[in-house]
């Protein structure tokens, strides 16, 4: 056992005292701070949290650590104590990580930053380290999907934020290859004003992740396992569909061949408006064929698959196992880690497996010359990634929506007929479905990527006030992604039903080579300090893409480019990117009390027209403790006030954006006669473009009370972004479509609201509560005159001033007191102008985290939830238009049934609402009403139930649904192995925990979807696969 022996000064006899600190888990903590209360100098804890130290006779130890609460004990008699550290949560890191890595008091910020630790996202470990971040940072929004292998989408402050592993900036990380259990911490800086340091690429704030370093840690060795699994058991939401009517049209059904003329009721349009499951004798899929005519047995007509979909799918599973070892001595030190993920989707046929390992080191060359480094491989392969997006290739298109309830999908889990495998496959229609058996195991997407992620850094100390350093930084992928489509599988693409085979090859480079210089010191007694930095930049990109594809296989099951009786499309595309940089920063303080940050960078992006491709631009922040200069009630531990202003410059090329937006390039396209085809752009290049900025100002204010009891963290900001670059559309009579200008200017404006509390603290039981709110609006506030110099008051649908994410559609047309009306066909009239219905974004969210802990035992769980915002429910339209809703089985549906069988008048459903029975109304564009002569009758024009649930119920207008809900996210119980237990055995530590994730979920409104994927989207929703509630466990042992 190594230890840290205290050198105190005495004249008097000293005894030895020993003990063990631990934490709020009754973890030991290593590397806790130990000194004589009134004297200098002091020691640490070992590794396994123990010390030993000769102090005099009466004194005081005085115990602390970052992020928790410092505490006092008397020395008495006895040679051992045991010290327990409580979290300081108001304060978890005093210290925190700023831009570029650099780490700063945060009493000092004049912006705002919120962290998480690495110990919050390691019991409940998700797919992705993005999920386990949603609810757990004001300002933070996660869209978390249900489909396999979906990467979750991170706003901050509603805009994409930039990914910094490392202090590396990177615009293409794969959050994928980040495994939980690296992770040191995550700080969020909140806003261009906190990461101004970043430049362009930190334009929208960013998302800092620290990963463990040997630098970090306690001297000695260590290692660890942590092991989670967890399965998904049980439907939170699933597409249900009515199983009293099966497929056909108007009421009637008879199976046929899919081809022309072959005898099939709607054989070319297959929908569930078929007849009754009575009982009654037709010729289905499966009936029987009379030897003697080759025509079907009819067999009875009945309902054979009540939960289709529920049966298709299967229990997923996700398990994590990584293994770490850390040593540290003297002159440096080594992390080891390996994460092995493997994920199988609750998608039949669908398995992803993920393995990342990881080296960390550093060494000390001399007092002043030290060299630390990472380099991380992660290999992800999935034998098949499943897609469930609308079409004949999602299980939910053919089974929950337009399959019909007349088969049981377990029956058809062999796939092929027999006597033509590979060439004919077996469902119960021939045309446009597919077998969804089939789907999983002959449409297949294998996915193979490599990346390799790391850096290189070389620290000098000139001297005890100024150090320098240099580092260079690699993310580099490959990726394989190919399409296998067997024969006989229906897409919109491939309706000859002769197969499919794509290949893709995608390769991409990143480089960024940085130099910074650091100056700290202090002035008259510490009344002024200063902090500055120099540095620069060199970010090198570049993409590689390559593409072929070909269809009509001639050998069944095997997919090559050559076997195919078609040609062969290949296409490809390559890019570079490069932008140079130099910064600075200065921190200045006064009494430790007012703090001024300013920081400065110039630019130079490759991708912008040489005159105007170097920008400059400033960052500037205030705060003042004002706890520290005045006297306040005793109850206000600590008050802060903040104010900061950026001005962040970019080249306009966002992340999904093509890299030559903003020049002109030729278009290539296919061969024509064997010789190459190239287009003129189509957009007129400008040489006088210049860079965009965003321009930001934040107000913030800090507060803690009763003895850090608690807090809470306030921010307002407002992000004015332009003049931007976009496109002016004119007419194309021009021969172009528009140029591209400077000139179109958006507005956010927003608030984040970060609240902490500890309701209950005694020496066995605590209750810790965070809550995190957070809002925000984006609208248009200009756009450039037009050509003739008259104002372009509009944006497409949007005006000047409005919301950005304003949803315009045409309406149903209504009477002055609000009622519908209707065409003599009985369906509503719909408005020849476009309507504001609503707001697509979600207006504000809110999350609580609560965390109970009585001994070696804690609970937490995670409450969120987003309320606002309006979307259109995909599920419910094609569910009505089907004929599968399971609402679409009133009487009325039978009764027109029996009229289109007996040639009688099927109309049987009457939508309230009035008729006109003469006069007319004129509006404006705009949807005002210039004249009026209409004069109203109540509605006597009746429709057909299938025409009133396709037409009607299935309408745009009845199926725009809000967006609110609410989830119990994620609940943790947890048992750590008190440290008394542990005595003297080989293991340092040990917990349990059992997880729970998506348990409950609550909508405003019915929908079988999970909203969580489109609270910050501005378009509708699509199938997606179920979402489910998943169980499991974790182990975490340290040695």
């Amino acid at each position: 056992m190594l230890v840290w022996l205290l050198a105190l000064n005495a004249t008097y006899a000293q005894s030895t005292v020993t003990g063990t600190v631990t934490d709020e888990n009754n973890q030991p903590m290593p590397g806790v701070s130990i000194r004589l209360k009134g004297k200098t100098g002091g020691g640490l804890t070992n590794t396994n949290g123990k010390f030993s130290l000769s102090v005099p006779p009466n004194s005081t130890l005085v115990f602390s650590f970052i992020g928790y609460l410092s505490k006092e004990v008397a020395v008495g008699a006895p040679s051992e104590i045991n010290v327990k550290l409580d979290p300081n949560q108001a304060d978890l890191n005093e210290v925190v990580v700023t831009a570029l890595g650099i780490k700063k008091e945060k009493k000092r910020l004049g912006y705002a930053v919120q962290e998480v630790k690495g110990d919050a996202l390691q019991k409940a470990i998700s797919p992705n380290v993005v999920e386990s971040l949603t609810g757990k940072v004001a300002g933070l929004t996660v869209t978390n999907s249900s489909d396999f292998f979906s990467d979750p989408k991170l706003y901050l402050r509603g805009k994409k934020p930039l990914i910094v592993i490392d202090g590396v900036p990177s615009t293409t990380t794969d959050m994928w290859n980040i495994s939980s259990d690296d992770i040191e911490n995550i700080s969020v800086l909140k806003g261009a004003a906190a990461s101004a340091l970043y430049g362009s690429l930190g334009l929208n704030g960013a998302v800092q992740i620290s990963l463990k370093s040997s630098s970090n840690a306690a001297k000695g060795t260590t290692m660890s396992v942590n092991s989670s699994t967890t399965f998904q058991g049980g439907f939170i939401r699933i597409p249900k569909a009515q199983t009293q009517y099966g497929p056909g049209d108007a009421g009637e059904y008879a199976f046929g061949t899919g081809g022309p003329g072959g005898g099939g009721i709607n054989d070319f349009d297959y929908s569930v408006w078929g007849p009754k499951f009575d009982g009654r004798l037709l010729p289905q899929y499966d009936s029987p064929i009379d030897a003697a005519t080759g025509k079907r047995i009819p067999t009875p007509w009945l309902s054979r698959g009540a939960d289709n979909l529920g049966n298709f799918m299967e229990t997923g599973l996700v398990t994590s196992t990584n293994f770490s070892v850390q040593s540290k001595g003297e002159s440096g030190g080594v992390t080891l880690s390996d994460t092995y993920k493997y994920s199988k989707a609750s998608v039949p046929g669908a398995k992803l497996n993920i393995n990342t390992f990881r080296i960390n080191g550093n060494l000390n060359l001399s007092d002043k010359l030290s060299v630390d480094g990472s380099l991380q491989h992660t290999y992800e392969y999935a034998s098949n990634l499943p897609r469930n997006n609308y079409g004949p290739h999602s299980p939910i298109y053919n089974l929950s929506i337009w399959g019909g309830a007349h088969f049981d999908i377990r029956d058809l889990k062999d796939y092929w007929v027999p006597g033509k495998e590979g060439i004919k496959q077996r469902f119960v229609e021939n045309w446009r479905y597919n077998n969804p058996y089939m789907l999983a195991h002959e449409w297949k997407r294998p996915y193979t990527k490599n990346d390799v992620l790391g850096f290189l850094k070389l620290n000098y100390k000139i001297s005890d006030k100024l150090d320098a350093h240099v580092r260079t930084s690699l993310n580099t992928y490959s990726l394989t992604k190919d399409e296998e489509i067997s024969m006989d599988i229906y897409d919109y693409d491939i309706s000859d039903r002769g197969g499919r085979y794509r290949h893709n090859e995608y390769g991409m480079l990143e480089s960024n080579t940085d130099f910074l210089v650091k100056y700290h010191d202090s002035f008259f007694n510490e009344v002024f300090s200063v902090n500055a930095t120099l540095g620069g930049n060199q970010l090198y990109k570049s993409n590689n893409e390559a593409h072929a594809s070909t269809t009509k296989l001639i050998v069944p099951g095997i997919f090559k480019l050559n076997n195919s009786t078609d040609k062969v499309l290949p296409t490809s595309y390559k890019d570079k990117k490069g932008i140079y940089s130099a910064y600075s920063s200065i921190d200045l303080a006064y009494k430790n009390q007012i703090f001024l940050g300013m920081t400065g960078r110039v630019d130079k992006s490759s991708t912008l027209p040489v005159n105007n491709s170097t920008f400059f631009y400033p960052s500037l922040s205030l705060s003042a403790v004002v706890s520290d200069m005045v006297h306040l009630p005793k109850a206000i531990n600590f008050l802060k006030v903040r104010a900061a202003y950026a001005k962040v410059g970019s080249d306009g090329i966002g992340e999904d954006e093509d890299i030559y937006n903003a020049v002109n390039s030729y278009t290539t396209g296919s061969r024509n006669r064997n010789l190459p085809i190239a287009a003129y752009p189509s957009i007129i290049d400008n040489p006088n473009l210049k860079p965009e900025f965003n321009t930001t100002y934040e107000y913030g204010l800090e507060a803690r009370f009763l003895n850090d009891r608690l807090g809470f963290d306030f921010s307002y900001y407002r992000n004015d972004y332009g003049p931007q670059i976009f496109t002016q559309v004119f007419s194309q009579t021009s021969g172009y479509t528009g140029i591209r200008l400077n000139g179109r200017t958006t507005q956010r404006r927003g608030y984040d609201f970060s609240f902490n509390a500890t309701p209950v603290k005694t020496e066995n039981f605590s209750w810790m509560a965070l809550v995190n709110v957070d809002g925000g609006k984006d609208y248009l506030k200009s756009l450039p005159a037009l050509a003739d110099g008259s104002p372009q008051l509009k944006e497409g649908r949007t005006p000047v001033g409005g919301r950005l994410d304003d949803y315009w559609y045409s309406d149903w047309e209504k009477s002055p007191d609000g009622q519908l009306i209707m065409n003599e066909d009985g369906l509503p009239r719909i408005t020849d102008y476009d309507v504001n219905i609503g707001n697509q974004k979600t207006s504000f969210s809110i999350s609580m985290n609560n965390t109970f802990s009585y001994k070696n035992i804690s609970l937490s769980f995670l409450v969120d939830g987003r309320f606002g915002g309006i979307t259109y429910d995909r599920f419910e339209r094609d569910l009505w238009r089907s004929g599968s809703h399971p609402d679409a089985i009133a009487p009325e549906r039978e009764l027109s049934n029996i009229a289109y069988a007996n040639g009688t008048d099927p109309r049987t459903m009457l939508i309230p609402g009035l008729k006109i029975v003469s006069g007319e109304a004129k509006y404006d564009p705009d949807g005002n009403v210039l004249s009026d002569t209409r004069v109203f009758a109540p509605n006597d024009y009746k429709v057909d139930y299938q025409t009133w649930a396709k037409q009607y119920k299935a309408a745009w207008q009845n199926n725009v649904i809000d967006k609110t809900f609410i989830k119990l996210r994620e609940v943790v119980l947890t048992y750590n192995v008190p440290a008394s237990f542990l005595k003297n055995k080989f293991l340092k530590g040990a917990s349990l925990s059992f997880v729970g994730r998506n348990l409950y979920y609550w909508t405003k409104d019915k929908t079988f979807g999970d909203l969580d994927t489109y609270s910050m989207s501005t378009g509708d929703t699509d199938l997606q696969q179920p979402s489910q509630r998943t169980y499991g466990f974790n182990i975490n042992l340290k040695f």
